[in-house]
């Protein structure tokens, strides 16, 4: 599991699952530059400067990849402008007809004033409103596995429910997010994840990675019935031919 995660988790922890109650601005709190650098500085005064690299990481280089897509809203020029844009090589949106705008080293908190902040260039005075999207795969015990789209401020949480749900043999305790071949959030956070109402964005879920739900093997006994029921299925087919 990454470290700047694992670090989030242990905070909601100590906090007794707060994150239930978070208000819009209090999420915002959990993935603002100057808490992930409150953190890590107190990461690196206390002698754990490999726990803080992560952070520091994220904060150089930001939160969005080429392929990532978000909603952007610009007002204020010669026509309002509302469309889904994809990050592009070297971490570049194109916004309308304007020269492309950087979303290098920027959090997906800062987008907005960051865009406001380069669009100024061209517009005097522009409002932006922005909404990351995030493409993962939900597979495992759910009712619908596959792609899902979602907001980056939805509660992890959320994407099972559009997944369909959990089916009857889904075992959450068991369940992580792999990022490529590596596990991003394990069993024991993900569950802390899923009970404080952590948004993808507090938990660094991004677009590509994976949401895995354990599904749980039938017992032996349930095996057996279902084994039973099958070749019972096969002896009524069978005598209701040979009756014909």
């Amino acid at each position: 599991m990454r470290r700047d995660v694992q670090i989030v988790c242990a905070l909601l922890a100590i906090g007794g699952g707060v994150a239930q109650a978070q208000s819009a601005s209090e999420q915002t709190l959990y993935r603002s530059r100057h808490y992930l650098d409150s953190v890590a500085t107190s990461l690196e005064k206390s002698g754990r400067a490999a726990d803080a690299a992560p952070i520091r990481e994220r904060l150089r280089v930001g939160d969005f990849y080429p392929g990532d897509r978000l909603v952007v809203d610009l007002f204020g020029g010669e026509e309002p402008f509302r469309d889904t844009v994809s990050v592009r090589t070297g971490q570049e949106v194109q916004i309308a007809t304007y020269p492309a705008f950087s979303l290098k080293g920027v959090l997906r908190s800062e987008a907005d004033s960051s865009l406001v902040f380069q669009a100024k260039r061209f517009i005097q005075r522009p409002v932006v409103r922005t909404q990351p999207l995030v493409r993962l795969l939900v597979t495992g015990a759910v009712q619908r596995p596959g792609f899902v789209t979602v907001r980056g401020d939805a509660a992890v949480s959320d994407v099972v429910s559009i997944a369909g749900g959990l089916t009857n043999l889904s075992r959450l305790a068991k369940s992580k997010v792999k990022r490529g071949t590596g596990t991003l959030v394990d069993q024991d956070s993900l569950g802390l994840i899923f009970r404080s109402g952590m948004t993808l964005d507090q938990a660094d879920v991004r677009a590509g990675d994976e949401l895995v739900i354990d599904e749980k093997k039938p017992s032996n006994f349930t095996s057996v019935l279902w084994a039973a029921s099958a070749a019972l299925g096969v002896v009524i087919s069978i005598i209701s031919l040979t009756r014909r």
